[in-house]
């Protein structure tokens, strides 16, 4: 079987979506005649853990890990943190009321660690990349990020051994939505902008999780894009009555996912139909909407910790209807967000807020999965919910007949394409 190299700061026990892409391709890989070999770090400071993932590994797949030096630890002594607190990945934008320490520490990241805090792995992980290398014998290398650092790993490691690379993007790199509140100065923003586009010019090919994101980066440099999206991973469902309708959201709500139109939405309810609601919030929560959840707090809205990934796909078959907040940005009409997928994998009817005519709003109808509004439709998404509610009154229940138009979004069709590229570019280099 072939061997590919791959790359990625996050992997178990690194929870959230972030590592669910990797995991995915690790699984489905072997089907394809290609053997992951991983390179990750050793005791990365994520900003959340999941130990369950590690029971996802495959007992094939051979895991490598190399040291760096983390400045969260920094961050946190300096900001008063205890040093066990997980920081989110938002951790830097700017908020209201920031302390100085905070802004300093801001700033500090944005100039002096580019492309990102994970640079201390650098040269550590070029060492552990050639020794695996010259054991494993691997054909290809393929580095997926963010943290962009990883990209910068396998430039150094492709220009060493000539091997073919594909670099792989879950989100932009200069353009992410998180980097607009990061105060770079215009020298650091130039080396980013420099480093990135190296790095597209250099890789023998680009993948993206959406057209619109290899639409951002082929904008930057010729080169072969693919998209490869990150697939679903089917569920086995079973119904699951519950006594309230329960309007679910899942994952990270940060400050570009301001959840109010459904508040606002819920509120215009018959008050008969609302007491049979509930709202719950599973994650992490930007510490910024405080104010917003006190405003609302005659609904019925309860917010839990993070959950295993296991385990929140078993409570997420419990709700009734799933709520999508789209990060609004420049590129939120391009983009596809990883927890996408496992909404989809849910088959549930999901209320999305975003952009019209855009990629989300594409696949919601394409799979027939739910429906868009834009932010601040709270009519819309008042009708949306009392429509689904009435369905639900019958059996108290809902699972979306739509399995056959999720077969292309699975996980295992989207490695199919990867793979297929991989070939193409063995091929190409043995000629």
């Amino acid at each position: 079987m072939k061997k590919v190299l791959i790359i990625s700061y996050y992997w178990p026990p690194a929870g959230g979506p972030g590592v669910q892409r990797v995991l995915r391709f690790v699984k489905h890989l072997p089907e394809a005649g290609w053997q992951p070999i991983i390179l990750t770090v050793e005791n990365g400071d994520y900003p959340a853990v999941d130990q369950s993932l590690a029971e996802q590994i495959p007992a094939y797949c051979r895991v490598y890990t190399s040291r760096l030096w983390e400045p969260y630890q920094l961050f946190r002594k300096f900001t008063g943190r205890k040093q066990q607190e997980a920081l989110p990945t938002y951790i830097l934008n700017k908020q209201e009321n920031e302390s100085l320490t905070t802004r300093i520490a801001r700033w500090v990241r944005a100039n002096l660690f580019i492309p990102d805090a994970r640079i201390g792995w650098l040269h550590s992980g070029v060492r552990a990349g050639r020794s695996i290398i010259a054991k494993e014998q691997p054909l290809l290398i393929f580095s997926t990020s963010p943290p962009h650092t990883v990209q910068l790993i396998a430039r150094r490691l492709a220009r060493q051994t000539g091997l073919p690379w594909v670099a792989d993007f879950r989100d932009p790199w200069t353009e992410a939505f998180w980097a607009a509140d990061i105060p770079q100065t215009a020298l650091a923003r130039r080396i980013d902008q420099h480093l990135e586009r190296s790095v597209l010019q250099q890789a023998d090919a680009v993948a993206a999780v959406s057209e619109g994101i290899a639409n951002l980066l082929r904008g930057k440099a010729d080169n072969d894009y693919r998209v490869i999206q990150n697939g679903l991973e089917p569920l086995e469902l079973h119904p699951a009555p519950t006594e309230k309708f329960r309007i679910l959201f899942i994952g990270h709500l940060s400050r570009h996912q301001n959840p109010e139109t459904l508040f606002k939405a819920v509120e215009q309810l018959p008050d008969e139909l609302r007491e049979q609601i509930e709202i719950v919030f599973v994650g992490r929560v930007f510490e910024g909407f405080g104010e917003l959840f006190d405003r609302y707090a005659h609904l019925p809205i309860q917010r839990r910790a993070y959950m295993p990934h296991r385990e929140l796909m078993i409570f997420g078959q419990e709700a009734a209807l799933l709520f999508r907040p789209i990060a609004q940005s420049s590129y939120s009409r391009e983009s596809v967000g990883a927890k996408t997928y496992d909404y989809l994998a849910l088959r549930k009817p999901t209320l999305t807020l975003g952009k019209k005519e855009s990629i989300s709003e594409k696949i919601l109808s394409e799979t027939r999965s739910g429906e868009l509004f834009d932010y601040g439709d709270a009519d819309g998404c008042a009708n949306f919910i009392q429509s689904w509610f009435s369905k639900w009154e019958k059996n108290h229940y809902l699972i979306l007949d739509n399995e056959k138009q999720l077969a292309p979004y699975t996980s295992r069709y989207q490695v199919g394409k990867l793979a297929e590229l991989f070939r193409t570019l063995v091929n190409k280099k043995c000629r």
